[in-house]
Formats: C-alpha cells, sequence, structure tokens
C-alpha cells in the first residue's frame, strides 16, 4: 500500500509539473462563470452577507479542475453538494481502472477569506501556490488537511484531502492546490 500511495503521490506531482508548463503555452485562459452562490466546508462565518462584488460566487467548485486535468492521475468522477454553507465538488478516483478510492473537495467560500480559516489541530500556517496567498490547516489527531487559496479579501477555495496512509494529506493537498490555481481569477 506504501508503494500505491508514493506512486500517486509521484503521479499528482507529474501532472502538476505538466500543468504548469502547459500554463505557459500562447493559449488563453477562461474562467467558470456563476451559476449558485452559498459558502464553504471548514469555518463556520456566516455567509449571507456577500458584496456584490465577491469573487467566489462567480466560481463552481466542479469546474475548478476537469477528468481531463485529472486523468494523467486516474479516472475520477465527481459529485456537487451544499453543506455547511459550502459549495463543493468532491471527486473520487474510481476503483474500476484499479484506482485505490482516493478522494478530496474543491470548495468555494463566497463569505470566508483565508484569514479566518479554522485551526484544525496543528496550526493555520501561510503559503503561497503559484504566487497566489493561501492557508494550509491540518488536522493532526485524523491526518486530513485543507489548503485555502484567496480569491480576494472576502473569499477562498478551500482544497481539502482526508486522511492518507503516509500522512501525506497536506503534501498532496498542495499539489491539488497548484492544479486548481491556475483556473481561478487574478487577485484583486
Amino acid at each position: 500500500m506504501t508503494s500505491r500511495i508514493n506512486a500517486r503521490s509521484m503521479m499528482v506531482a507529474g501532472a502538476l509539473l505538466a500543468f504548469t508548463v502547459a500554463g505557459c503555452s500562447d493559449k488563453e485562459q477562461g474562467h467558470a462563470e456563476p451559476k449558485n452562490p452559498a459558502g464553504g466546508l471548514s469555518s463556520t462565518a456566516p455567509t449571507d452577507s456577500v458584496p456584490p462584488t465577491a469573487i467566489g460566487p462567480t466560481l463552481e467548485p466542479c469546474e475548478l479542475l476537469s477528468t481531463d486535468e485529472l486523468a494523467q492521475v486516474g479516472e475520477f468522477s465527481s459529485r456537487y453538494e451544499e453543506q455547511g454553507g459550502a459549495r463543493s465538488c468532491h471527486w473520487q478516483n474510481s476503483m474500476k481502472s484499479g484506482g485505490d478510492g482516493f478522494t478530496f473537495a474543491v470548495s468555494v467560500r463566497d463569505a470566508q477569506s483565508v484569514d479566518v480559516m479554522n485551526d484544525n489541530g496543528a496550526g493555520v500556517e501561510s503559503i503561497e501556490i503559484n504566487e497566489r496567498p493561501g492557508t494550509v490547516s491540518k488536522n493532526a489527531a485524523h491526518g486530513s488537511c485543507t489548503v485555502a487559496l484567496k480569491l480576494d479579501d472576502i473569499s477562498r477555495v478551500d482544497i481539502s484531502v482526508p486522511r492518507t496512509e503516509q500522512d501525506d494529506a497536506c503534501e498532496i493537498a498542495e499539489v491539488i492546490a497548484g492544479m486548481v490555481e491556475p483556473n481561478l481569477p487574478a487577485v484583486p
């Protein structure tokens, strides 16, 4: 099982490198359009006072990654869900094609900035993903990890990875965040 986790981490890291190199092409990148506003997964801050200029409501979480982007690391299916004030896309690696059932979530938080990310037990650290400000919070008791990427001063995107066998949830969350980040609008 250890080799499967290491292989998955290497494949995800390889895919991230491929996307980073592809990001240097002359092709134009687009951004998701709004459908339905709500909130996010790792905080309980209120989401009912979202200014009309907020970036969060303009994004659909399931459009921030595609099955084509993930195809290099496995066959993934997605499921949209609104829960706890979050608009989330849950991704799962199919076991049909030899996948291991690995899951993660990409969530848009319309009214919660990276500055109010919950401490899940191991502190909240500031990070940068592709020069975008963010934070990371690890749940030491459960081995899970959430990386938050700044959209603007009041909204963010969370990438959450549940417990992994090798305690590398934050490493994997950061790699996935690196895949999501080029699909986000510039920070104002």
